[in-house]
């Protein structure tokens, strides 16, 4: 996966880069009615590794294996847990002539996404930590 971005910001060993997300409608954006194809910036910090000044192009390369997996871990990881934890207490629940077993399945969900969220915290901020060359900017 590649973007091209431009350096908005400098400060010390940090830079600042602006890219403009892309449309995930593809090619047909003018017969679609969202809002979608509306370009949007986002500023995204880089360790200035380039030595790149203000105004300077630069291109994002990242594997597409490890976007693939961070997008399973962000998206799928919760909702497996979500709909697991109330199957099972459901099931469980009803085994043992509970009352209000909808509503006490549906907050067991919930606490499901907590603890999802802790854990995809944990995960992320191991990955900020050893960020192992899945990012790659070069000059252009």
């Amino acid at each position: 996966m590649e973007s091209i971005g431009i350096v908005r910001a400098k400060n010390n060993n940090k830079i600042f880069v602006e890219f403009t997300r892309e449309s995930a409608c593809g090619e047909s954006c003018e017969s679609c009615s969202a809002k979608c194809a509306e370009s949007e910036s986002e500023l995204f910090e880089f360790p200035n590794t380039l030595s790149a000044d203000i105004g300077d192009v630069v291109k994002i390369k990242t594997r597409d294996r490890s976007v693939l997996s961070y997008k399973f871990l962000v998206y799928g990881l919760p909702l497996i847990l979500f709909m697991s934890t109330i199957t099972i207490s459901y099931y469980l629940m009803s085994k043992m002539f509970m009352k209000n077993i909808e509503l006490i399945s549906l907050i067991m969900g919930m606490i499901s996404l907590i603890i999802s969220y802790l854990i995809i915290k944990g995960i992320d901020h191991k990955f900020q930590k050893a960020n192992k060359g899945d990012i790659f900017l070069e000059k252009m």
